[in-house]
């Protein structure tokens, strides 16, 4: 085929169009959807009242969180409940009762409703050693707390087993125990039974 030959239309029609991108712009009703719920939030950011319904969400702030002693400077009240379960009730029993022949009870004991001093420096310096509770002599170990507890927690603890079960002791305070431990300076657990009947100031 010469150069100045046209063409013929046979080989035109095999030719294809060049490609083009059509523009496929987002649907009207979705695009009016989504700028709806865009406006609707934006509103209620704007308009909606911090101070709320308390029902309808946890809208304290921090320092409503914080307890009001310890927002005062003053240390926060311990949970004698909370600590007792948590170092205490897996071998004295979450009622009290002990385990028969092994760890005392505590619930009716003697001791717990003796001198508060006898419960303040059971569990600021611990126990070993024979003692009869209950008409019952056990010879096991306590350790001792005094040096994982403070002084509010010594006492909080303390109040606790002396008020609960059958026990109707009176209250043990952090300054009872402060001054316990200052008063006795001891590294060891108490030997038993003898040993801590000198606290009662019986004999």
């Amino acid at each position: 085929m010469s150069p100045d030959s046209k063409p013929s239309s046979a080989s035109q029609t095999r030719e294809h169009a060049d490609p083009s991108e059509r523009v496929r712009p987002i649907p009207r009703l979705a695009a009016a959807v989504t700028l709806g719920v865009v406006v609707a939030g934006v509103a209620y950011v704007l308009f909606s009242d911090p101070f709320g319904n308390p029902q309808l969400g946890d809208r304290r702030t921090v320092a409503d969180l914080i307890p009001r002693a310890e927002a005062a400077g003053a240390p926060a009240a311990a949970d004698g409940k909370a600590l007792f379960t948590a170092n205490c009730a897996a071998c004295h029993q979450a009622a009290g009762t002990g385990v028969p022949g092994v760890f005392p009870p505590l619930d009716g004991s003697e001791w717990v409703k003796a001198d508060s001093r006898v419960a303040i420096n059971i569990l600021l310096h611990g126990l070993q050693g024979e003692i009869k509770v209950k008409d019952t002599v056990y010879n096991g170990s306590m350790p001792s707390f005094g040096g994982k507890f403070s002084d509010n927690e010594v006492a909080a603890v303390a109040t606790y087993i002396r008020s609960q079960w059958s026990n109707s002791a009176d209250a043990v305070t952090a300054g009872q125990v402060a001054a316990e431990r200052k008063a006795v300076t001891r590294t060891t657990p108490f030997a038993g039974g003898a040993e801590l009947q000198a606290l009662t100031g019986k004999p």
